[in-house]
């Protein structure tokens, strides 16, 4: 840099040097011409002085010699006047016409110092924004070295993150083959606990059945023997008496017939109450209607519809698809028109339930969890995870404090909203006879 900052002083020095030569000889010419006729003039001053002095000397002679012989030389003395007076008077117009070039020549000289003041003047304004463009040059040049040693710093730093980059790119190739593995590994467990699960449940069916078997046998013998044993009648016993059909109309039972006993079947229903208060309702179906019209038809998702809930009051209608969307609709006038769209779920939606105010919407999805938004704002509430399969309903229990959900992995989940956890799971066997789970 000194040597660059030495040649650079030395360039604009001989830069500025050219320029004073080169401002000497164009300006020279111009003056060399007003010198020239100002020497020449003077010249000419010096001459006319000159010969003023002689005129003046000559007419002092001859004013002595007309004096001295004042009637011998009058005509000659006359002549002599008259071309003095006209060299005289040539002189004067020379003179003055000098004296006129001489003004001319003086107000070029001034015009010509006002211009090279002003030349000077821009010299000096120019000299000083070469000073300005130097110090700023300098400056330029030492941004531009601070530049380059920042540029050098990023390139080594964009270097490091390269190598960090690669580095943790083949870290991540790692691990997610370890992923991989890890999900091969996962899904070969679970098969395996399923199939050990089936195998577990069909052992407990088989048992199940043996169990069953065993007690009806033990319940036909004991209704064998029963029915073997005669029995007095006895008022208090729920025993209905049958006639025999062998009778004398209107003849008395005889006590030595035997009398048999049917017993009434009881209904007992599955919370083991009373068969006080039960009431058994048979019912025949005695028509079937299929809707055969549609009321209103709507484009209501980008994709399949899964799951359609009316709120309790009917006021607003649930939808819920593949789109991962589940939209509100508000019936108005017999249409339907959008009322708003609740967002959260990462994939889509298999089950719609309200609460039994209407305030709040259940959703189950496929991304292995259920979701709880507040109808009002629309605001996304609750997620509860905790299954490892899709979840294929979700259902709110009376109290509305309290969730269940059904999935894919064959469990049951009981969630408790105000903590937010799981209370009890319950897990579905396989089996091929009715069975009743009830959660507590």
């Amino acid at each position: 840099m000194p040597g660059a900052e030495c040649r650079t002083e030395c360039t604009w020095k001989r830069h500025i040097a050219e320029q004073l030569k080169q401002r000497d000889r164009v300006q020279r010419q111009a003056f060399e011409e007003i010198i020239h006729q100002y020497n020449r003039l003077l010249e000419k001053s010096d001459l006319q002085a000159v010969l003023s002095e002689r005129l003046q000397t000559d007419k002092f002679d001859s004013h002595s010699r007309h004096d001295l012989s004042p009637g011998h030389d009058g005509v000659r003395s006359e002549a002599l006047l008259q071309e003095m007076a006209q060299i005289r008077i040539k002189h004067q117009e020379e003179l003055t016409e000098l004296h006129k070039k001489r003004g001319e020549l003086a107000q070029n000289v001034i015009e010509l110092n006002n211009q090279m003041q002003q030349k000077d003047k821009e010299i000096q304004a120019n000299e000083a924004t070469m000073a300005e463009f130097q110090q700023r040059i300098s400056q330029l040049e030492s941004e531009c070295k601070e530049l380059r040693s920042n540029l050098q710093d990023l390139e080594t730093a964009n270097q490091t993150l390269k190598d960090e980059y690669d580095a943790l790119q083949i870290t991540f190739s790692a691990l997610e083959e370890k992923l991989r593995r890890t999900t091969e590994d996962n899904q070969e467990l679970v098969s395996r606990w399923m199939a050990e699960k089936a195998q577990e449940a069909n052992q407990l069916n088989a048992e199940n059945e043996k169990d069953c078997r065993r007690r009806q046998a033990k319940l036909q013998k004991e209704l064998a023997d029963a029915a073997k044993e005669p029995l007095q009648l006895d008022l208090d016993d729920d025993i209905e008496v049958l006639p025999d059909d062998t009778a004398e109309p209107g003849g008395e039972t005889s006590p030595g017939k035997t009398i048999t006993r049917t017993p009434r079947r009881r209904s007992v229903n599955s919370y083991g109450t009373s068969p006080e208060g039960t009431e058994v309702h048979t019912g025949v179906c005695a028509e079937v209607r299929v809707p055969t019209t549609a009321l209103h038809v709507f484009d209501a998702h980008e994709g399949e519809v899964n799951a359609v809930r009316f709120s309790p009051g009917s006021r607003l209608l649930a939808t819920g698809g593949m789109d991962r969307r589940v939209k509100l609709w508000e019936i108005v006038s017999g249409r339907c028109e959008l009322k708003g769209a609740l967002t959260g779920s990462n994939a889509g939606i298999t089950s719609i339930e309200f609460d039994s105010a209407g305030s709040y919407l259940l959703a189950a999805s496929n991304d292995f969890a259920s979701r709880i938004w507040t109808v009002d704002d629309f605001r996304l509430r609750h997620t509860l995870t905790g299954h490892s399969g899709k979840v294929l309903s979700a259902r709110f229990l009376l109290d509305n404090a309290r969730i269940v959900s059904g999935s894919h992995d064959r469990t049951l989940k009981l969630w408790d909203l105000r903590s937010k956890v799981c209370k009890q799971e319950n897990v579905l066997r396989l089996q091929y006879y009715r069975r009743a789970f009830s959660l507590s």
